[in-house]
């Protein structure tokens, strides 16, 4: 009988493109793969957004980052840049991947470097080894082959002590002679979910790694967006709880996400179509955001009728958000940080 997995949850990357986590939690996904970046210090163009979102929503993170190394030195170069960023969100407890692969090796020997398993080995302890030090979980991603001509599992074991193993193989049940390898089990590159757009990666969770991760103090910042949704909100007369505007700081603090809660910009349907319902600044600043994110030129006149619903429409299928043609809390969320 096949051991029981705690939960399930994705592992994303740029390649999904925009995504939804709020939608991802909501769907029972209790961790969010995510890469950090790969080879020399290059950041996944999504994973600000995509681990602003996990740190905000408090939903734990598995972290990976995808290796051009084919030194000893350079896999322990690329656990710092792993640890750079997992820093800016989760100080300590954080499970991060060593991810070697096919495209790793090819890499390499485009170089010159014919890699063998001791030296990928090499590197695998080398990168875990840092995570470690750093405080942080130290998780090696492999698949069957990997783990018979690649990774010497026996030394990683000796020489980490406690490591987890993320196992890719695709299938509907494991072999029983694979069932107690993986802490998870990547068992599908094609699956659905809601909040994500096209085929996710997803994974099966036997581990819970004993902790959440340790939130780091981050210093907030000012972000334009939530800035100017101030600015447009206390323009139309829009109050937090205690019957005061909102500071215009930009930041999205509970008082800011009260005043969202208030606001549905939509269009009034008739007989004849949609026309004009809503109107103002908050309008006005919803259609320079989805000019923004499409690339449209819709006019900016604070008039909230067919034109903008549909404008809102395709805004809200590109960020991955439930499509009503109407502009709410979630959608204001996803549009301060896309």
């Amino acid at each position: 009988m096949s051991k029981a997995s705690l939960y399930e949850g994705p592992d994303i990357s740029y390649h999904n493109g925009t995504v939804n986590i709020k939608q991802i939690r909501d769907a029972g996904c209790k961790r969010v793969g995510i890469r950090a970046g790969y080879g020399r210090n290059n950041v996944d163009q999504k994973y600000i957004v995509n681990a602003q979102a996990c740190y905000n929503l408090n939903v734990p993170v598995l972290l990976y980052w995808f290796s051009y190394a084919y030194t000893v030195t350079m896999a322990v170069a690329e656990a710092g840049y792993a640890v750079a960023q997992a820093v800016k969100f989760w100080a300590q407890g954080c499970p991060i991947a060593f991810d070697f692969e096919y495209d790793s090796v090819n890499y390499a020997r485009k170089k010159g470097v014919a890699l063998d398993r001791t030296i990928v080995t090499d590197m695998a302890i080398a990168f875990l080894k840092e995570i470690e030090a750093a405080g942080h979980i130290p998780v090696i991603y492999t698949n069957r082959d990997y783990l018979r001509n690649w990774f010497d599992m026996d030394r990683i074991a000796r020489e980490l002590g406690t490591i987890y193993v993320w196992y890719a193989r695709y299938t509907s049940v494991l072999p029983s002679s694979e069932e107690n390898i993986p802490d998870i089990w990547q068992y599908t590159s094609k699956g659905a979910l809601p909040g994500v757009s096209g085929n996710v990666d997803m994974n099966r969770f036997y581990t819970d790694f004993g902790q959440e991760p340790v939130k780091a103090d981050r210093e907030e910042t000012c972000n334009i967006n939530i800035l100017d949704f101030q600015k447009a909100a206390n323009a139309d007369g829009y109050r937090d709880a205690d019957g005061n505007p909102l500071k215009e700081d930009g930041i999205d603090g509970q008082k800011t996400q009260y005043v969202r809660r208030q606001i549905f910009l939509k269009a009034k349907r008739t007989v004849l179509g949609y026309k004009v319902c809503s109107t103002g600044a908050v309008v006005e600043w919803w259609q320079r955001r989805c000019n923004e994110i499409l690339g449209h030129s819709q006019e900016v006149d604070g008039l909230y009728g067919k034109t903008a619903r549909c404008e809102t429409i395709l805004a809200q299928e590109k960020l991955g958000l439930a499509v009503d043609g109407v502009a709410g809390y979630d959608s204001i969320q996803a549009v301060f940080y896309n």
